[in-house]
């Protein structure tokens, strides 16, 4: 399991969905959910819009009621208690602050609700705005802050209440991409100091790959696969987790020959070998991480026509020209490339252990 910095992830679950399920006017979305957290642990659940990561990140806040199925926090069953029982917190899209009330007045908001001692409010509010850096703004109405600064406020105002699971849906969508990447690195060093447990929702691989310790791949309301980043970037158990964690090139083809543990797999840009014993015949998907490929020869090489060459800072995306209309041939090297010109040949070249292979669907 992977850790940044700070106190390592208890390994025991310390969240634990069984078996839920949930329908909306008679529509299944989703069935046999599964979902274990451990202790200690930031999690993302990564999918397409509908594919029910929300409708999850809801029915273990309480918010939505689970048809089927139970739901555990450390060893305790909380299906049945209300989400205001719970002690879950949750940061939304929208952030949902008062616009009425300064900042400190919206983080001291769940403090009172819980009926805190009027006493202990302000310390737990000013160290909880020290926590976000937002000391200098507790007097400041929300609706004079920056997006950035209302996240920051949001944050404190769930982490003053002392939650033992933050549930985190879209946090980010609102800010623009250099403040959405300073944000995720300074809640995850936030959580990590603090040893909590966190659930994130989002749509986009980079953050979630940026935050996480595990992924949970999410599609048509059930887990495709659950796992580390770099597990799941390196070995995908599907065509669908391969194109929704990082760029790939992406050929069909048909299983040609077998010999040992090496298929021969006849392709729209020539035959390509590739690891696995399928039966001949087979209709597969093949996927090759594009910074695998290589400029040249290789164990496997196609020739493809250059589509165009994207210079993106450091590094050179090469776009063939697909020869099929699923394929997807996509090659990165390293450094600015120039003199290339559209139209041209250019050769892919890749080793054996490196192409990925999935039965194509149906």
């Amino acid at each position: 399991m992977q850790s940044s910095a700070g106190t390592e992830p208890d390994k025991r679950a310390y969240l634990d969905v069984v078996g839920v399920g949930k329908a909306f006017k008679g529509t299944t979305v989703m069935s046999d959910m599964d979902f274990r957290v451990a202790r200690g642990e930031l999690v993302s659940l990564l999918g397409p819009s509908g594919c029910g990561k929300t409708t999850l990140l809801r029915i273990i806040a309480g918010l939505t009621s689970a048809d089927a199925g139970d739901i555990l926090l450390d060893g305790r069953a909380i299906t049945r208690v209300p989400a205001h029982r719970r002690n879950i917190s949750v940061v939304f899209q929208s952030y949902a602050l008062f616009p009425h009330l300064t900042v400190a007045e919206n983080v001291a908001f769940g403090l009172r609700a819980r009926h805190v001692p009027k006493g202990d409010i302000a310390p737990k509010v000013s160290e909880a705005l020290q926590l976000v850096r937002m000391s200098d703004f507790a007097d400041r109405p929300v609706a004079a802050l920056s997006g950035g600064q209302q996240q920051r406020v949001a944050v404190a105002r769930v982490l003053v209440v002392d939650p033992v699971l933050l549930l985190l849906d879209e946090p980010f969508s609102a800010l623009d991409r250099k403040l959405r990447e300073t944000m995720q690195v300074e809640l995850k060093s936030l959580l990590r100091d603090r040893n909590m447990t966190a659930i994130f929702v989002t749509h986009d691989q980079e953050e979630a790959m940026g935050v996480s310790d595990r992924i949970a791949v999410m599609n048509a309301g059930r887990i495709e696969q659950f796992a580390t980043p770099s597990e799941l970037y390196a070995r995908p158990q599907s065509a669908f987790v391969m194109d929704f964690v990082g760029l790939s090139t992406r050929m069909r083809g048909r299983v040609k020959q077998v010999e040992g543990d090496v298929m021969q797999i006849d392709t729209a840009s020539g035959m390509v070998r590739a690891p696995g014993a399928l039966g001949i015949g087979t209709d597969v998907t093949i996927g090759i991480r594009p910074e695998l490929i290589q400029q040249g020869a290789g164990e496997n090489t196609i020739t493809v026509t250059l589509a165009d060459a994207m210079v993106l800072g450091a590094k050179t995306q090469l776009h063939g020209v697909s020869h099929a209309a699923e394929d997807r041939l996509l090659c990165e090297v390293p450094g600015i490339q120039t003199g290339m010109d559209r139209g041209q040949d250019v050769s892919f070249g890749w080793s054996v252990k490196d192409t990925l292979v999935y039965e194509a669907a149906h």
